[in-house]
């Protein structure tokens, strides 16, 4: 009696088990086949991803400005930004003036910027030099961060942001990788200079003239000999 009672009861369980089951199968593929649901996972899941692209940005803030060291910032940044970082370093150290003068805008100033530092003794690191001098305090990321920015903006895995007097137009290009936010600083640098470019238009110039057209604007109080001779290798 005890056996037959205890197999009931068995078969009871194994049933209950069985429909439970059946019932979650199916409330997950009622959740996968209803709309409503994905579209609200989904908005969740978006504003997830715009709390942490805010708070990503408000950490890379704090980071340039303390002078983080080097492999922290990088963490920051897609590996094509690092790969960019070495190849323009590696750059300001081989670029004849020939070679400067098919170089865009942005990148001349970068490599001559390089090589003013490098003559003036004003690196404060040995190595990720070209880092240092676009993201440190005093560099030129920083120099646009300190301008009014508008809302950060986020389409599929790509985040931007722009100014607030043209919230529309990016400066700053980020890309999601499946967990966290990085800052695609290859793409960043020609947006932010993109203002600085206005003059060459105006005056025909090479990237390379209005590159030494800034940097004789910025530096001319401070030092001397802000001119062709920046556009050869200088011994590094």
């Amino acid at each position: 009696m005890h056996v037959l009672k205890n197999k009931i009861v068995a078969a009871v369980v194994i049933g209950s088990l069985v429909f439970l089951a059946g019932c979650a199968g199916s409330s997950n593929v009622s959740d996968r086949s209803n709309p409503a649901v994905k579209d609200a996972k989904v908005q969740v899941q978006e504003q997830d991803k715009q709390a942490m692209l805010e708070n990503m940005f408000q950490q890379l803030l704090e980071a340039t400005r303390n002078d983080t060291p080097a492999d922290e910032l990088l963490a920051m940044m897609t590996d094509t930004s690092e790969y960019w970082l070495d190849t323009l370093e590696n750059r300001a150290k081989v670029y004849t003036a020939e070679d400067l003068e098919n170089c865009q805008f942005y990148e001349a100033f970068a490599i001559l910027t390089y090589r003013l530092y490098e003559r003036e003794h004003l690196f404060e690191v040995s190595e990720d030099r070209m880092l240092w001098l676009l993201m440190s305090k005093k560099g030129l990321f920083q120099k646009f961060t300190n301008l009014k920015l508008g809302p950060m903006k986020i389409k599929n895995d790509r985040g931007s942001i722009g100014l607030a007097s043209s919230p529309e137009v990016p400066i700053m290009l980020f890309e999601w990788d499946d967990t966290a936010w990085k800052l695609n600083l290859a793409e960043t640098i020609p947006l932010i200079t993109k203002g600085m470019e206005a003059t060459a238009v105006k005056k025909n110039w090479t990237g390379k003239k209005l590159a030494l057209y800034w940097i004789d604007s910025e530096y001319h109080m401070t030092y001397s000999r802000l001119d062709d001779s920046l556009c050869e290798p200088i011994g590094f």
